[in-house]
């Protein structure tokens, strides 16, 4: 994205601010962002990580998939430890593998073939029931 100046839009720019004038911006918005099949997620929050653009996490140009987890392994075994010392990455990276984690046994559970009867038997319970128990 091109930042423009008032010198520019007269016309008054010199080739050498034209130059640097160049400005990236991170997209803000209302919503969260999603982290599944997102490989530029990382990218974008750790630009000082990955200071060219690649080498991401579950980047679909790759001629071999790496998991997830695998890659993690790899980015923090780096000799220059920039990702095992960086003060938040590792903390953001887990919990993403923690949420994938348990959204992938929540699927497990329901995928068994006695969760429909399991989830009419919690959908009978009242409020009164609930209070009883507790």
């Amino acid at each position: 994205m091109k930042l423009q100046t008032a010198e520019q839009t007269r016309g008054l720019a010199s080739e050498r601010s034209i130059q640097k004038d160049i400005v990236y911006m991170i997209p803000r918005g209302n919503r969260p962002v999603n982290e599944y099949s997102n490989p530029n997620l990382l990218l974008g929050i750790f630009p000082t990580l990955f200071p060219y653009g690649c080498g991401s996490i579950e980047d679909g140009s790759r001629p071999v998939k790496i998991d997830f987890r695998e890659h993690l392994r790899y980015l923090l075994s780096f000799g220059d430890r920039r990702f095992e010392e960086h003060y938040s990455f590792i903390f953001v990276v887990f919990n993403i593998l923690q949420r994938r984690t348990a959204c992938f046994h929540a699927h497990l559970m329901t995928s068994r073939p006695y969760f429909q009867q399991s989830a009419q038997l919690l959908e009978s319970l009242s409020s009164a029931d609930i209070a009883t128990a507790l």
